[in-house]
């Protein structure tokens, strides 16, 4: 008898499996040449899939790239789940250490120019781990709100990629900065709350 979870039928494990293939030759294309230069031919080519197969799993070049974004986010993310300040200070070393090995991937999922508009799927999952990660902080009033945007941009890979084009920064040493600013913020917010009257 099932225990309330289902596992996926074979068809929907090889599909899994075929995308993420195919993806991660995306990935690997982008390491070669400008993303917009890549051809779906030469993404089925590399993936070792027919071209019918990478239309039938990403049938435009927009659900391709699309894909993709959601790829990065599960590669510097997984396992990650800091549930206060602290731990979102300490989990931004593992998100810029794994941005930096995926680089170029992650230059064009956030920074390049998006001419397709393609759709940042990752970015309620995002905000959902912040928000835990400063528990109520998070909530409520215009600072909360404040403090929460300015947690998206210090965590994304995006804070690395500026610390290292503007001031040479290792992952390491950007993750520090954005770690002390995580925390700098929270704990005066924290003291601002405790000195308003209730």
């Amino acid at each position: 008898m099932a225990t309330g979870t289902s596992r996926p039928s074979l068809r929907e494990a090889q599909r899994a499996v075929t995308e993420q293939r195919i993806i991660e030759a995306l990935a690997a294309l982008i390491e070669q040449e400008h993303p917009l230069e890549i051809s779906m031919t030469a993404v089925a080519r590399q993936a070792g899939v027919s071209e019918p197969t990478l239309y039938r799993h990403f049938p435009t070049k927009r659900d391709l790239f699309t894909a993709l974004a959601g790829y990065q986010f599960r590669t510097v993310a997984a396992g990650l789940a800091p549930a206060s300040p602290d731990d979102l200070a300490d989990a931004v070393r593992t998100v810029f250490q794994r941005s930096a090995d995926l680089e170029n991937v992650i230059r064009w999922t956030l920074a390049a120019t998006d001419p397709q508009r393609i759709p940042r799927p990752n970015v309620q999952a995002r905000l959902d781990m912040l928000r835990t990660a400063l528990g109520g902080q998070a909530d409520g009033d215009d600072d909360a709100q404040f403090l929460l945007r300015t947690a998206l941009l210090l965590t994304s890979p995006m804070a690395w990629l500026y610390w290292k084009d503007y001031l040479g920064l290792e992952p390491a040493d950007a993750a520090a900065t954005a770690g002390w600013a995580i925390k700098a913020l929270t704990h005066a917010q924290q003291a601002q709350r405790k000195g308003k009257p209730s």
